[in-house]
């Protein structure tokens, strides 16, 4: 082979190998769910208000407000169940293409996915039996406290009151630890506040305390899924000044909430 032949074959076949590795027509995530015409969301579907099965249906807060997202969109929304402690890493691995899951903003999770502008504050605070004495943080000393494994709940007993907790116990999803508190096994659960509240609305025997620290709820991503983010935010936005997310709060929250 002339030098002359061998330089045009290596040119073809650099050229070939940089297609291959940066397709002129690759598609960003969100091309591709307008062109499917699904956007593929996964829940815990155990954080009641704000998703839950009722009836063998989906239903809560971030449902209504997905399916108006989609709808706006021009898609529609189908969603899979997936344990919340596994949710972060089925985003990454392209499993599912967004979570809404009312996941809490946090420094290491905003490292890992994206989130979308704040559509709700879930401020951190407990609930306990009525009589309880428990009112701020630091009565969690030598309590034996529920939280929601890999949870905002969990990461603030952690942080702020630590190996000064009697016994902390996690639980998979935030209905077990609160049903340990109505059975008396733990003496207080720690979680963002309107899922407590939701929880104990019914219920005289039991109380929540105040807000002991604000936390802020997302819609994510991936990191690199900028032009989806930019569109749900775009959404979220409107939903705010047309007043819908207003009223979502009051349907599944009530009008104090």
């Amino acid at each position: 082979m002339s030098t002359i032949y061998r330089l045009q074959f290596l040119l073809i076949a650099a050229a070939a190998i940089l297609a291959a590795a940066f397709p002129a027509n690759a598609q960003t995530t969100l091309e591709a769910v307008k062109q499917k015409g699904v956007l593929v969301a996964g829940s815990s579907a155990e954080y009641p208000p704000f998703e839950y099965v009722a009836d063998g249906k989906l239903v809560g807060y971030d449902v209504d407000m997905a399916e108006e997202i989609t709808r706006r969109m021009g898609v529609k929304v189908a969603w899979e169940k997936i344990d919340f402690k596994g949710i972060v890493a089925a985003l990454t691995a392209k499993r599912v293409d967004v979570l809404i899951t009312a996941l809490t903003w946090t420094p290491e999770r905003a490292e890992r996915i994206a989130f979308s502008d704040p559509y709700f504050d879930a401020g951190i605070g407990a609930i306990t039996p009525r009589s309880s004495a428990i009112e701020k943080a630091a009565d969690l000393t030598g309590r034996k406290v529920g939280v929601q494994l890999g949870s905002s709940g969990e990461r603030y007993v952690r942080e702020t009151i630590g190996s000064k907790v009697g016994q902390l116990l996690t639980y998979d999803s935030i209905t077990l630890a609160i049903n340990d508190l109505k059975n008396g096994r733990v003496e207080a659960v720690v979680n963002p506040l309107p899922v407590l509240r939701y929880a104990v609305r019914n219920d005289s025997g039991f109380r929540y305390t105040a807000v002991w620290d604000t936390r802020v709820v997302g819609i994510n991503t991936r990191l690199e899924d900028k032009e989806l983010l930019a569109e749900i935010n775009r959404h979220l936005g409107d939903l705010k000044r047309e007043g819908f997310l207003a009223k979502l709060e009051t349907k599944w929250f009530g009008p104090n909430q």
